[in-house]
């Protein structure tokens, strides 16, 4: 069987416990679309402070759009990837004819399948709903961003698990390390204003560059091309991956 079509049949299996799996689901793919549906209703009437003229929708949609993407690409690959390894699954697959690459890139390609399935549902739903959808102008640079921000943050997901000491620890570390960056980042909020020194080294990191980038998107007075935001967010890719391949284990900790 050729390399490729061995991780067309992980990612398969990948995907079938995914889904078969309620609470992995759930928080992976339902949590972004509830809270767009949530908080899109409460607020559907707010503007974006300073710009009157434009509904905060327009801007709320793609946070949750980064969002969804960080929890399915980072969150969920982290966590998913720390628990085999504490429950020796990722040992003994070293025991198999499939080989660890094969493996590995089923998982990621699992993990984009299903950022964008969620990136899709909620550009579909924010049109349906709130009628906001992306600009014209961002037929190349949406898809670009989309990609980029999937890769930056499952590369993100293989490093951060490689910290993580046992499956019990996944959900604390994984949680800990992006819910606080995404509430500081401005990723549920229009209006957010930060200290000078704090807005600087929020700005450095990658979801400030995926919430702003996805939001360059959707902004009609924005850049369509968000250059630096990309730009940070090909160099957090590029850490991921150095990190991931220099600690990445497959046994567990002892």
């Amino acid at each position: 069987m050729s390399r490729a079509r061995v991780v067309l049949r992980q990612t398969r299996l990948e995907q079938r416990a995914f889904w078969r799996n309620p609470e992995t689901a759930f928080f992976t793919f339902a949590l972004p679309i509830g809270l767009l549906l949530i908080f899109g209703a409460t607020s559907a009437h707010d503007a974006v402070p300073g710009r009157p003229d434009l509904n905060g929708l327009t801007l709320f949609v793609p946070g949750i759009l980064a969002f969804g993407i960080i929890v399915a690409a980072y969150g969920s690959l982290a966590a998913t990837i720390a628990i085999l390894r504490s429950d020796g699954v990722l040992k003994r697959i070293r025991a198999t004819p499939l080989t660890p690459a094969s493996y590995l890139a089923g998982h990621l390609t699992s993990v984009l399948a299903t950022s964008f399935l969620i990136a899709v549902c909620t550009i579909v739903l924010g049109r349906i709903a709130f009628d906001v959808s992306p600009r014209t102008a961002a037929v190349v640079s949406l898809p670009l961003t989309l990609v980029l921000g999937i890769t930056c943050f499952a590369a993100l997901g293989l490093a951060i698990s490689t910290i993580i000491p046992n499956g019990t620890a996944s959900g604390a570390i994984t949680n800990g390390t992006y819910i606080p960056i995404a509430l500081v980042s401005g990723t549920f909020s229009t209006g957010l204003r930060l200290p000078h020194w704090l807005d600087v080294v929020v700005s450095a990191l990658p979801i400030k560059a995926l919430t702003d980038a996805l939001r360059a998107c959707f902004d009609p007075a924005a850049s369509p091309w968000p250059a630096g935001d990309l730009a940070v967010l090909a160099v957090w890719t590029l850490i991921g991956v150095a990190v991931a391949q220099r600690c990445f284990r497959w046994e567990p900790s002892r």
